[in-house]
C-alpha cells in the first residue's frame, strides 16, 4: 500500500514539472526585427540592429513625420522637422486651406489667406453659385448674379420645363411655354400614348387615339387595352 502511495505521488510531481518550467522566449529573425522597427512597432528591438539599419530606421522614421506635416495629420511632430521642412510643411498647409476656401468646404480659414487670395475664393464662390443655378440644383442666390447670367439662367430653366413638359414629368409649366411648344408638347402627348397602346400598356387608352392609329394596332393590343 505504501509503495502504491509513493508511486502515486511521484506521478502527479512527475506532471507538474512542465507548469513550473519557465517558458522560453521566442527570438525573432533579425529581418523581422528590422521591418517591425521601420514601421515603427513597439516590438521593436533596437539593440539588435546593426548601425547601419539603426541610421536607416532612423531615416525612414524622419522621412515618415515630415510626409505626416505635410499632410496635415495628428501624428506630426513638428519640433523633429528641419529648418527647411517646417517652411515647407507651413507653405503645404497654407496651400490645403486657399484650395479648401476654393472649394467650399466649412474647414477653410479665410483669416489666413491674402488679399488676392480672398478675391480668388470670393471669384470662385460666385462661379459656383452661377453653376448652381445654371443647372436648377442645391440652393441658388440668383440676386449675386449679373444682368447676363440672370439671362442665362432664365434660358436654362425655360429649356428644363420645356423638357419636362415633353417627357410628361414635373414640374412642368405650360404657362411659361410659346403656343409652338405647347403644340409640341401636346404632339409628345399622343405619342406616348400610341406609344402606350403598342406596347400592350394597360394605360392604353384607345379612345384617344385616331381612326388610322386604331387600325394600325395589332389584334392583340385591342382586345387586352383599356376602354373609356
Amino acid at each position: 500500500m505504501r509503495k502504491r502511495s509513493w508511486i502515486l505521488f511521484s506521478a502527479l510531481v512527475a506532471s507538474a514539472v512542465p507548469l513550473t518550467t519557465e517558458p522560453q522566449s521566442v527570438r525573432m529573425p533579425h529581418s523581422g526585427n528590422f521591418q517591425m522597427c521601420l514601421e515603427g512597432f513597439t516590438e521593436c528591438n533596437v539593440k539588435d540592429l546593426t548601425s547601419g539599419e539603426r541610421e536607416a530606421v532612423m531615416q525612414f522614421t524622419s522621412d515618415r513625420n515630415f510626409a505626416d506635416c505635410l499632410n496635415g495629420a495628428s501624428d506630426c511632430d513638428r519640433r523633429k522637422l528641419t529648418t527647411k521642412q517646417n517652411m515647407e510643411t507651413v507653405q503645404a498647409a497654407r496651400s490645403q486651406n486657399l484650395q479648401n476656401c476654393l472649394d467650399g468646404y466649412s474647414d477653410c480659414e479665410r483669416e489666413l489667406l491674402t488679399a488676392t487670395e480672398r478675391g480668388e475664393v470670393a471669384e470662385a464662390i460666385r462661379l459656383q453659385n452661377w453653376r448652381t443655378c445654371l443647372e436648377g440644383f442645391g440652393e441658388c442666390d440668383q440676386s449675386q448674379l449679373n444682368v447676363q447670367e440672370q439671362h442665362e439662367v432664365a434660358q436654362a430653366e425655360d429649356a428644363r420645363n420645356l423638357q419636362n413638359c415633353l417627357d410628361g414629368i414635373d414640374p412642368c409649366d405650360l404657362s411659361r411655354l410659346s403656343a409652338e411648344d405647347r403644340r409640341e408638347v401636346a404632339r409628345a402627348a399622343e405619342d406616348r400614348k400610341l406609344q402606350d397602346c403598342l406596347n400592350t400598356s394597360e394605360s392604353c387608352d384607345r379612345s384617344r387615339l385616331g381612326i388610322q392609329e386604331r387600325h394600325d394596332l395589332p389584334d392583340a393590343v385591342g382586345a387586352g387595352a383599356s376602354v373609356h
